[in-house]
């Protein structure tokens, strides 16, 4: 009779770890599907933005310069290089970023008028830089950009442009 006591408590005992086996095996499982869920959840949020910064973005959207208000464009020799050539150098070397060249703080462009000047057998462009408050066609600084090396062009001198033909003028309109 021991055998078969000792037999029925090793099934009864084999039932239980078989039930606690599977009650622990749904609850694992159910705690790794919410943990998933939850980490889904929070990596897909959107950010969301404040009342300050929204109105930021939508003032900076409107503050944007406007050519014809702010600034002026003048392509000249149109002939000689394509707008688009010009259009992509010029961004290349800072020239579209009208925000820097109409600001005045220390860290703005603070320039009145740019020159851009186009050497057709260097493939190069040489620029004149005009800062606000500039007394005579004599205040000026120079750099220029390599079309062929696509970089900026460092250390001209004053005759770099002699001859040259004009492409491109910008004029801040915002200067008195």
């Amino acid at each position: 009779m021991r055998k078969g006591k000792l037999g029925q408590k090793l099934k009864d005992l084999t039932k239980q770890l078989t039930r606690r086996k599977f009650i622990l095996f749904i609850a694992s499982t159910l705690l790794i599907m919410l943990i998933c869920l939850l980490l889904f959840v929070f990596h897909n949020k959107q950010p969301s933005l404040s009342h300050s910064e929204t109105s930021q973005s939508s003032s900076q959207v409107t503050n944007q310069p406007k050519e014809g208000k702010d600034y002026t464009i003048q392509y000249s020799n149109s002939t000689l290089i394509k707008h688009s050539t010009l259009n992509s150098a010029l961004k290349k070397a800072g020239l579209f970023d009208f925000n820097y060249l109409l600001n005045t703080s220390d860290d703005g462009g603070n320039d009145a008028k740019i020159l851009v000047y186009y050497n057709q057998a260097n493939q190069q462009f040489v620029f004149k830089f005009y800062q606000n408050g500039y007394q005579s066609d004599n205040d000026y600084q120079i750099g220029g950009y390599d079309l062929q090396k696509q970089t900026g062009i460092h250390g001209l001198q004053p005759s770099a442009f002699n001859g040259l033909p004009l492409v491109y003028t910008w004029e801040n309109l915002q200067t008195e």
